[in-house]
């Protein structure tokens, strides 16, 4: 080879360092002292990092437990504390984990400094006191009696794992910091694999073997959407799916092979998360590649072979909740001028507590599905623990105690322990065993088994490995005997109950972190519930479907959500000073840039607020024309009383006098009044001298409103009828096309472009318009018949209830043929069937039923009303009121009830036929349209 190629010695050269490269040898299960972990630099001062690591910690501890010297400790209390936080620290030190710790508390501690919302904790890092006394985590472990040895076992060693939330908007720049600390060749995220799953293999494999695209989406579809979905399972669950396999050539050609590729990997990606850390280049210790989208440096090694090598595995994760609770505090304080710090609220708010009880949890951390909302309403929180209690216990397998657990808490049955030493480690729980760190307290007590040692008791149950569930028993037995001369088969019994919860166990330190979020977001949207759906909706600006939920939530807490006001607004959404509005967002709102946004609010509160659009020109140059048309058309100028139009058509005249105004200001030009006012701005003039034009029309006003914002927002004509088409119509606008001609349905909506006909033969009226929704239109017509019956209703802009059937024209559109209409105000009465209340059994009070009495008083009617009581067991007993309850349907009916029994409890039936009074039958069969 070098004789062939005598002038390049470094291209040899290359090819031998390549191949020295490619003859890699890994090393796995490292022991501690050789593991790859970042080198943690100490500062001045410290020869050791236990020194350093010891005193970080004093200081916080002493802080956190008002402790004058941990090593000087004066009561039992501070003796434990003492105690713990060296024994933790003997453990870390043995186990070579201290530099892990003091890497972990830096990137912690500079997100603290930095303002950047970092959560409580997360897994079982919460149960370590000296993660607590770093503010690593912000829960007290021994308040909680959270279990050191959950996260770090001494009896059986494992590298521990801090997940740690921040706030998503600002987790980048933790990953930063990392980054320019340890060195970029020494971070790195971690790969992911895309795998070839059955919706991938037809079109992928459909490619390759030249079969039309598609014919190979048409099979695609034809799999369920749902996650994990195989061949298997789409074959068992779409017989269409499987009629193609079984009969088409080209479905069994893609079969032939689909097989046996599915689950192999397709291509790489970046975990959301991982990040890992080394005390040099990566490039020495793992393959590495760059990922393609955002040009990071990525591990080719999935997290677990990640780990095994020696390598720290970080996950970064971002928690939205932390933005919502930190935003939440911002406006509080912008608006009220209270300072708020969510990780020292007060844990025992009866307030907070009784939104809790009434299952009113829509944008609650963790709690806003509709069974989690039922589970809350008959336990009824009052206490911190019931909630991380619930959060233990609401998944699939433990909810099979829930039941259990809300009779005991409200003394309907009585709580058993299998042994008295028990009932401090279960009294939290009523008797249940809910947490893994339940297992390991027991098996201390009873057994005399060390926290280590219980732990991977606990670990053996959960597995359930026969040899290894023999030697934990037998153990287990006999250290019940000789620590608390328990009998044998007694033991015996105790370790089969403490093994059927074990499947279920879940940990407590993290669900005593997360409860933490849950009672943030349940306080701040009990006291300052305006703040709180502000943020709520700051955080789903791109996401119009969650918006429009959270705008009908925050209607059903009595918070309209109101036009941008660049006098109110700011760039996201913002609370009005007396909590009964939210201003839209101005940097929400298309062709407004975020720069001009921060130019508004600054200018508005250093030097008040904006008398109209002229004031607006001469004070603000960062807002260009297109956004000054965006800001009008949107509606953030009609405080001024001026209407967009007349205000669209002056932008010129504004901006054009507010650069002559600012000329003349250059030039050293000004009038009298201008010395007399000092150095305010030259007098632009007033709004009132624009140029007058017609006003828009409401649909071209609310048009713009739609496009630039997505949302009707200063009130569609419909709006206000929301729960009415919502309990009413069979079908909104938006599920117009799932129907079939022929097919009979009912909906609401507004009259539009009609036009009045007549028939050629006998000049009978009829009409055609377009009936309009908040989510689309369609076509309609009236026939004379119904015509000369309904026709006094077909006037422009007129909201209605339309029933009728829908017809196929030549072109193929539908368009829907009106047989019935009605006063959409009069839906409710002519439309509802029954209205029914459900009670858990456990929210059945007295006071209850009298509250509930008077609210249903206040709305008599002729709808008859059912009651229905559901039991904690699952059954239900529904009850038929006197006919002297009956009530009168309506929006405000049902948030009456619901202030007292709690949200989604209230049921309205809607009558199912799509006509009040069909046209009846012809006598050979053909219906009569």
């Amino acid at each position: 080879m070098a004789a062939l190629f005598p002038h390049h010695p470094e291209a040899l050269a290359n090819t031998v360092e390549i191949a020295h490269r490619c003859n890699v040898e890994f090393e796995f299960d490292l022991p501690a002292e050789r593991l790859h972990f970042p080198t943690f630099d100490l500062p001045e001062g410290f020869s050791n990092k236990k020194e350093y690591l010891i005193h970080l910690g004093k200081v916080g501890l002493e802080s956190l437990y008002d402790i004058d010297d941990l090593d000087q400790p004066k009561n039992e209390h501070e003796k434990t504390v003492n105690q713990r936080f060296y024994y933790e620290v003997s453990i870390i030190e043995k186990t070579n984990y201290i530099n892990y710790f003091l890497v972990v508390q830096d990137f912690i501690q500079y997100a603290r400094n930095e303002g950047i919302p970092v959560g409580p904790g997360r897994g079982s890092g919460a149960g370590s006191l000296l993660s607590y006394s770093l503010s690593i985590t912000t829960i007290d472990p021994l308040a909680y009696n959270l279990i050191f040895e959950r996260f770090l076992n001494p009896d059986r060693v494992s590298p521990p794992d801090f997940d740690s939330d921040f706030c998503p908007t600002r987790r980048a720049d933790v990953i930063k910091y990392v980054r320019d600390k340890y060195g970029e060749d020494c971070v790195a995220q971690i790969v992911t694999f895309g795998t070839l799953g059955a919706k991938t293999l037809m079109r992928d494999l459909g490619r390759v073997l030249e079969i039309p695209l598609p014919y190979c989406d048409r099979l695609a579809k034809m799999i369920p959407e749902h996650p994990g979905t195989t061949l298997e399972t789409a074959l068992a669950e779409s017989p269409d799916f499987k009629q193609a396999t079984q009969r088409e050539p080209e479905a069994q050609q893609i079969m032939k092979y689909a097989r046996i590729l599915e689950g192999l990997p397709r291509h790489t990606g970046m975990h959301a998360a991982g990040v890992v850390i080394g005390e040099k280049p990566l490039i020495e210790i793992i393959p590495l590649m760059r990922e393609q989208k955002e040009k990071l440096i990525v591990v080719q090694f999935e997290k677990g072979s990640t780990e095994d090598i020696g390598l720290l595995k970080m996950d970064f994760l971002g928690l939205k909740n932390l933005t919502i609770i930190y935003e939440a505090c911002a406006l509080i304080k912008r608006n009220h001028g209270i300072a708020l710090d969510p990780e020292k609220l007060p844990l025992d708010d009866a307030k907070t507590f009784e939104l809790l009880a009434r299952g009113d949890t829509v944008g609650i951390f963790q709690l806003e599905s509709g069974g989690m909302r039922d589970t809350l309403r008959q336990v009824a929180p009052d206490c911190i623990e019931d909630i991380i209690a619930i959060l233990a216990l609401y998944r699939p397998g433990p909810m099979q105690f829930i039941p259990t657990f809300i009779k005991r808490k409200h003394g309907q049955e009585e709580v058993v322990y299998d042994h008295p030493l028990l009932e401090p480690i279960l009294k939290e729980t009523n008797g249940i065993i809910v947490y893994q760190e339940q297992i390991q307290q027991a098996a201390q007590t009873l057994a005399g088994f060390s926290l280590g040692e219980g732990d991977i008791l606990r670990r053996a149950m959960g597995k359930k490995k026969p040899e290894v569930m023999a030697a934990q028993r037998g153990k287990f037995v006999k250290g019940c005997k000789d620590v608390n001369n328990i009998d044998a088969k007694q033991a015996g019994i105790i370790f089969d109950n403490i093994e059927k919860f074990a499947e279920y166990g879940f940990n407590k330190s993290h669900s005593t972190a997360y409860g933490f979020v849950t009672y943030q977001t349940a306080w701040l949207k009990a006291h300052y519930p305006a703040e709180f759906m502000a943020s709520l909706l700051s955080g789903e600006m791109g996401n119009s479907d969650k918006l429009t939920g959270f705008i009908a939530e925050a209607k059903e807490v009595g918070i309209e959500v109101l036009p941008p006001s660049v006098n109110e607004s700011i760039g996201r959404f913002n609370a009005v000073q007396d909590g009964s509005g939210i201003r839209f967002g101005m940097a929400a709102i298309k062709g407004v840039g975020e720069g001009g946004v921060e130019e508004i609010v600054k200018e508005r509160d250093d030097h008040g607020p904006f008398a109209g659009l002229m004031d607006f020109c001469a004070r603000i140059t960062g807002v260009n024309k297109k956004g000054l048309e965006s800001l009008i058309r949107s509606g953030a100028f009609d405080f001024g009383g001026i209407h967009r139009a007349r205000l669209f058509k002056g932008i010129e005249t504004a901006i054009g006098r507010a650069a002559e105004s600012l000329k003349d200001k250059a030039s050293g030009q000004c009038s009298m009044f201008d010395l007399m006012e000092g150095d305010t701005a030259a007098d632009c003039g007033s709004d009132e001298e624009l140029p007058d034009v017609k006003p828009w029309s409401e649909s071209n006003m609310l048009a713009a409103e739609k496009e630039l914002i997505g949302f009707y927002i200063s009130g569609h004509p419909l709006a206000r009828y929301e729960w009415e088409l919502n309990k009413f119509a069979l079908k909104r606008m938006k599920d117009i096309h799932q129907l079939v001609a022929g097919e009979r349905t009912r909906m609401g909506g507004m009259i539009v472009e009609v036009r009045k006909l007549f028939t050629k033969k006998e000049q009978k009226p009829m009409a055609t318009f377009r009936i309009e929704g908040l989510e689309g239109s369609i076509s309609a017509i009236i026939f004379p018949g119904p015509f000369e019956e309904f026709g006094h209703l077909i006037l422009e802009d007129t909201t209605v209830m339309l029933g009728g059937i829908m017809m196929e024209e030549d072109s193929g559109d539908l368009k829907f043929q009106i047989l019935e209409i009605f006063p959409l105000d009069q839906a409710a009465s002519l439309f509802c069937d029954r209205i029914g209340i459900h009670l858990p059994e456990m929210g059945v009070s007295d006071s209850v039923l009298v509250n509930l009495k008077a609210a249903i008083t206040e709305f008599q009617g002729t709808t008859s009303l059912n009651l229905c009581i559901e039991f904690v067991d699952g059954p239900k007993v529904f009850i038929r009121s006197d006919p002297s309850y009956n009530v009168r349907p309506c929006a405000e009916l049902e948030h009456r009830i619901e202030q007292v029994i709690g949200e989604g409890l209230v049921y309205i039936a809607a009558k199912s036929a799509p006509l009040r009074n069909p046209p009846k039958e012809r006598k050979w069969g053909k219906k009569k349209f």
